[in-house]
């Protein structure tokens, strides 16, 4: 399986198609780590967060579109990703963001069910 470069944007695309982010996406790295870019023209500002410790980070590709509800679904594993850029509209993302603090949790999880 090949290694993914994701992006994380706040909006909602309804499609299901391919796109080549790479061509049409170009983030900048600032001095300070964080990440600039922009998406349909609305500037967007960015973080690099890194897969936790111990969890791996894969990308699925449903084998059946349509499906009977209930059914066993058909995933086929065709990327892997250890780390991902995380993306605000306008505002540079904080552990305050629920997706970071999120992340942020399961190290916190970890630590309090680790043996004393």
């Amino acid at each position: 399986k090949t290694w993914s470069n994701v992006h994380s944007i706040p909006c909602k695309i309804h499609a299901d198609d391919t796109a080549n982010v790479s061509l049409y996406f170009k983030p900048v790295e600032e001095e300070d780590g964080n990440l600039i870019s922009s998406f349909r023209g609305h500037p967007l500002d960015g973080k690099q967060i890194k897969v936790p410790e111990n969890f791996r980070g894969m990308i699925f590709r449903e084998l059946e579109k349509e499906g009977i509800e209930g059914e066993d679904r058909n995933l086929i594993l065709t990327n892997r990703f250890d780390s991902f850029s995380y993306w605000n509209w306008n505002k540079i993302p904080t552990k305050s963001d629920p997706f970071i603090s999120a992340m942020d949790w399961i190290d916190v999880s970890q630590a309090v069910h680790d043996p004393v």
